[in-house]
This record gives C-alpha cells, structure tokens and sequence, in this order.
C-alpha cells in the first residue's frame, strides 16, 4: 500500500490563527475586567483539550495492549492527539497565575476559617500544586512520545521490534496515567470545593476524558474519510467498532455518575451532600438531566442499530454531540462553586475556551501532516483493512 498524507487547508488554518489572536486580545481584556469569570473559561477549556489529548494516548495503549488489528487504520488521529500535549503544557503554565482567582484554598482566610481545608495545606498550596503541574504534563509527553516515536520509527524500517516496545511503553502509559490524571482531576477540579470529599471522582473524570476523545477519533475518521485521505481505508466496519465502544464508555460514565450520586446521596453527610445541593438548587438544576441526555441517552440509544453505527453521518453527529455534551458535563463540576448564584456564559469566559480549542485543532491538523496518515509498515495493516465487524 503506498503511502497516504495529509495536508490541512491554508484557510482552516489561517482562519483557526485569527480566531486565536482575537481570542488572546479577549482573554487579556477579561482579566481586567473580570479576571474569575474569564479564568474559569480558561479552567474549562485547559481540562477539555488536555483531555483530549490524554485520551490519544489511551486509545493508542488500549489499541497495543489488547492487539486489536481493526484500529491500526486509525491510529494515527489518537497519535495526533497525544501529540498535542506539549501545548497543553504551555496552556497548564499560563493557569497557574489563575491559582488565586479560582481557587479558595489558596488564601490564608481559608484555611483560618476551615479546619478541613487546613489538614489538607500539605497538599493544597501554591508552590506543591505548581511542582505537581510539572511533574504530571512531564510524565504524560514523555510516555507517548516513546509511543508517538516507536509508530514513526516502524514507517522507516516496518521492523516488528516497534510494536513490541509499544506494547511496554502502552502499559507503562496506562499505569502512569491512572495515578497522574486522577491526582490532576482532584487538583485542577475537584479542588475548586477543598471541603468536599468523593472516593470516586477521578474515576467519573476519566470516564468523561475517554467518551470525549473517542467522540474525536469518531469525527476526524468521518471527515477524513469524507474528504479522501481514508477513503478505501477506513470501511463501515472499522465505524461500527467505533460506535460500539462509543456505547460501552457510554454506560460505563452513567454507571460511574450514578455510583456517586447514588452513594452520596443514601449516606447524607454534609462534608459530601454540598456537592449536589449546589447543583440541585435554582437553574443549576435543569443542567444535570441535560448532562445525562448528552453523555449517556444520545449515544446509546442512536447508537444501538448496527445500521446507524455503520453510517459515516449518524457517527460524525453522535460524535459532536458526545464533545457537547463532555463540555457540558466540566461546566456542572466546574463553574457552580465559582459562581453559586446560577449558570452563566458570556464573553470572558468563552474566548479562552475558543483560544485553546483553535490551539489544539491547529497542533491536531500539523500532526497529522506529519507523518504519513496511516502506518503502512506496520505488520498488522493488512488485517486492519480487510476487517470485518
């Protein structure tokens, strides 16, 4: 098979650059003027697109770790997306000058005023969240770019070696990422509420984190197979196993919301009950059932004939509702405590999301032209392109 390349439109790109530098001139102008409602839209999207990228480097893992043939075709869009991580980190270092304006457990008075928040200074302080800010995002690009190099390296030489380190660097990439992403989630989310404890929360963060990358590799699939590159190459079959997995993180997210809830709400106790009273109270309430619709409803139940599992525009719109619903899902955890009295949405908040959404389309669209669109020495292509579901 010869090799495909991709190369992204000079508009979209062009296009993607201005929304960017307006979107800079907006953030910069919302810090004067509200600098908490515009860093909690800069919170929002910085753990929307890391997260995104993250899940690159899972659905990459779980590709080598379970042998799966059918997504060697693909597995260039995952790698793309774990290779925006190193801009994730830039955005990472620009949050933490937001520290004081998002989080309460950065001020003194806090901890004075809380005996709950004192015990935990060990781990809530400034200069520990900055290091550990660090040590997370070093982690995570060093693992997948190990798993990004030996996909490359294989493209040069077609040597069965690669896949073999892969396989390591996969389970070192797993076991590495469930203990730094869900010590992220707690600081980066979960802290925003010092007070309220929940054993699970990483979990349902991570859950939320795979849904809405998967809901990528589902989109870009169908428009790269639409516009050409992959036509020929990713069939019906390979967009049926998608929607499949597509309906089993589904179930696994609602099961996940609703062993918390459902635990939080049969013990009772106050330190753990805040978390859903806040949301239950005023118009934050009319959120929650949307959540549910767009994460779990949607998906699974559209998803459910194999005849709309194998139609490329049954899967692309799933696919954008599932990102909705993902961004709707970080605004309930995220903005209630920043702003208890009832959602809101305006310009502060949305122009750094839309910045960072454009920076991680555009390092996306690069990666991709990179290298060729699929990994055509990789022994186990052939079986990838005649798969059958």
């Amino acid at each position: 098979m010869s090799e495909i390349h991709y190369s992204p439109s000079r508009r979209l790109l062009g296009g993607l650059r201005i929304a960017s530098l307006i979107s800079v001139a907006v953030f910069g102008l919302g810090l004067y003027f509200d600098a908490r409602d515009t860093w909690s839209g800069f919170l929002l999207g910085f753990t929307y697109v890391t997260g995104l990228g993250l899940a690159g480097g899972v659905f990459i893992s779980v590709l080598y770790l379970t042998s799966s043939r059918w997504g060697v075709a693909l597995r260039r869009v995952p790698e793309a997306m774990a290779g925006t991580l190193p801009w994730m980190a830039v955005c990472g270092v620009v949050l933490l000058f937001g520290i004081p304006s998002l989080y309460s457990w950065s001020h003194a008075a806090t901890a004075e005023h809380s005996p709950l928040v004192a015990q935990k200074a060990g781990w809530l302080n400034v200069p520990f969240f900055c290091v550990r800010m660090v040590l997370y995002f070093a982690v995570w690009i060093w693992v997948t770019r190990r798993l990004i190099g030996e996909s490359r390296s294989q493209d040069d030489d077609g040597d069965r070696v690669h896949s073999s380190r892969n396989l390591k660097n996969a389970a070192l990439f797993m076991a590495t990422f469930a203990v730094t992403f869900s010590l992220a989630s707690i600081d980066w989310i979960q802290s925003l509420e010092p007070e309220w404890f929940s054993t699970i929360y990483a979990l349902l963060t991570v859950a939320g984190l795979i849904g809405s990358g998967l809901a990528v590799v589902m989109v870009m699939c169908v428009l790269l197979r639409a516009a050409g590159p992959l036509r020929g190459v990713l069939t019906d079959d390979h967009l049926d196993d998608l929607g499949k997995v597509a309906m089993g993180f589904a179930l696994f997210w609602v099961y996940i919301w609703y062993c918390q809830y459902m635990l939080i709400w049969y013990t009772n106790m106050p330190e753990e009950t805040s978390h859903y009273i806040l949301r239950a109270s005023g118009a934050w309430s009319v959120l929650t059932p949307a959540n549910l619709i767009l994460n779990f409803l949607v998906p699974f139940l559209v998803l459910m004939p194999k005849r709309a599992r194998r139609s490329g525009a049954v899967i692309l719109r799933v696919g954008l509702v599932m990102l909705v619903g993902h961004a709707l899902d970080l605004y309930i955890l995220i903005k209630p405590p920043l702003e208890a009295d009832g959602p809101g949405f305006g310009l502060w908040q949305l122009a750094p999301m839309v910045g960072i959404g454009c920076l991680f389309v555009t390092v996306l669209l690069r990666k991709l032209a990179e290298a060729p669109l699929v990994p055509t020495r990789d022994p186990f292509l052939s079986k990838s392109l005649h798969y059958h579901a």
